[in-house]
């Protein structure tokens, strides 16, 4: 086995547990979404806009996050086989 196939291997392992972290991290981030912006808890006019849409703004730059870490494992993975 080659140097630079055990350290891809160990570059995905690294990347999985990050997509872990990052789809946890999302999924957090999508229920506190959805109960700040609940009606039934809270008045429309008293609704945390501003600080739902910075929420919102983390919750995309992890998406894309998750989406780079989700390319380079399948990169790696095609450069294993």
């Amino acid at each position: 086995m080659s140097i630079q196939n055990e350290m891809r291997r160990v570059r995905i392992t690294n990347l999985e547990h990050t997509a872990r972290r990052l789809r946890m991290e999302i999924e957090s981030l999508c229920k506190t979404i959805c109960i700040n912006l609940d009606c039934g808890l809270t008045k429309p006019e008293s609704l945390p806009i501003d600080q739902v849409d910075s929420q919102w703004d983390e919750l995309k730059t992890k998406w894309a996050d998750l989406t780079v870490a989700l390319a380079e494992i399948a990169r790696l993975e095609e450069e294993l086989k």
